[in-house]
């Protein structure tokens, strides 16, 4: 196999990009379970549109069969050259990696995953955060790409999904990045910043989108400089907020009473921020970089890195001045040649 079984689309853009029905993506009637309403679907799906426009080389839409339906993908660089998968966060999506896609492409066959039952265009079908399902997962969609082994990166809940491939699957992974991940410590719950500035029902996303800036969505550490903050992560977090069914997405929602499950919620928080057992971490069988913002919302980056040093076999830590959680996203330039260079 490998990808000549997937379905493939064209560098210029996603309207090629074809289903296993023949129909284009577009002709294909959406599933709106996870959104709020058929506007919002719109909303979210334009705003993905805009952003895969924004890519600046060559770049294909591919499809993966997985036991969680399919995986989109946009897919850059040279086929036979070293994989490097990308895992975004919660309600994160594949195009919000424009700006690492040209550069990785240059020396990685890179694959920028849209996660199932999160926004993009995979199958609404999300594996579950309390046990293996996202280690399955990727190993389906390697299987599905004739991939043996490869590399992941991943951002914040994204990094705990590529750490746990190096716990749970090491002979499947090259290197593993981790930008800002959870799981590894007890980490912050940043209500103030959820109620005062992401949940104000009076906010539109456009006004929920002007909001969310490098200050508003960071630690006020004493010291340092505030780099950008993305401004398409922070339309892409204002659109969700605002439209999308994180409750179904998380897998906390009960069909069957139409209520949120709140034991299974609860669950899935600890599992965001409540750090994995010493034993699960000391399990790490890779080589892995850990990136963290000096501006990092959920814990203390410098303690985290120690304690990951500590624990974890081959673990590199870097933290970077002027950016937040999504470090990569704040200082892209700066970030992606880290990568680039501990992955080479």
């Amino acid at each position: 196999m490998g990808e000549s079984n997937v379905l493939g689309g064209v560098p210029a853009g996603m309207q090629s990009a074809r289903s296993d029905t023949g129909l284009t993506q577009a002709d294909s009637p959406p599933d709106l379970k996870l959104y709020k309403s058929p506007e919002g679907y719109h909303a979210i799906m334009d705003w993905y549109q805009s952003v895969v426009d924004q890519i600046e080389c060559p770049f294909e839409s591919l499809f993966a069969n997985t036991r969680f339906g399919r995986t989109h993908m946009l897919a850059s660089g040279r086929k036979g050259a070293p994989a490097l998968f990308l895992i975004p966060g919660v309600a994160g999506c594949a195009p919000l990696w424009r700006k690492q896609l040209p550069d990785f492409a240059r020396d990685f066959r890179v694959y920028a995953l849209d996660i199932p039952g999160q926004p993009g265009l995979s199958d609404p079908n999300p594996p579950s955060f309390l046990n293996d399902d996202y280690t399955h997962w990727l190993t389906d969609v390697m299987d599905d790409l004739g991939l043996r082994q490869a590399h992941f990166a991943g951002v914040s809940v994204g990094g705990w999904v590529a750490m746990r491939m190096g716990i749970d699957a090491p002979d499947r992974v090259g290197k593993v990045v981790m930008m800002g991940p959870t799981g590894v410590s007890r980490a912050r719950l940043p209500v103030k910043i959820w109620l005062t500035r992401v949940m104000k029902k009076s906010k539109d996303a456009d006004a929920l989108q002007d909001d969310l800036t490098a200050k508003s969505v960071s630690s006020k550490s004493p010291g340092g400089s505030f780099g950008t903050f993305d401004r398409q992560l922070a339309r892409a977090m204002a659109l969700c907020t605002r439209h999308y069914r994180v409750d179904r997405s998380l897998g906390i929602y009960n069909e069957a009473t139409g209520k949120i499950n709140f034991g299974q919620g609860l669950r899935v928080l600890r599992r965001f921020f409540l750090a994995e057992p010493k034993k699960i971490l000391r399990a790490f069988a890779r080589p892995g970089l850990m990136i963290f913002g000096e501006h990092e919302v959920l814990y203390n980056p410098h303690a985290v890195g120690r304690k990951a040093t500590r624990l974890m076999n081959d673990v590199r830590v870097e933290v970077v001045p002027g950016a937040g959680h999504a470090a990569i996203y704040d200082q892209p330039a700066l970030v992606n040649q880290m990568i680039i260079d501990y992955l080479k």
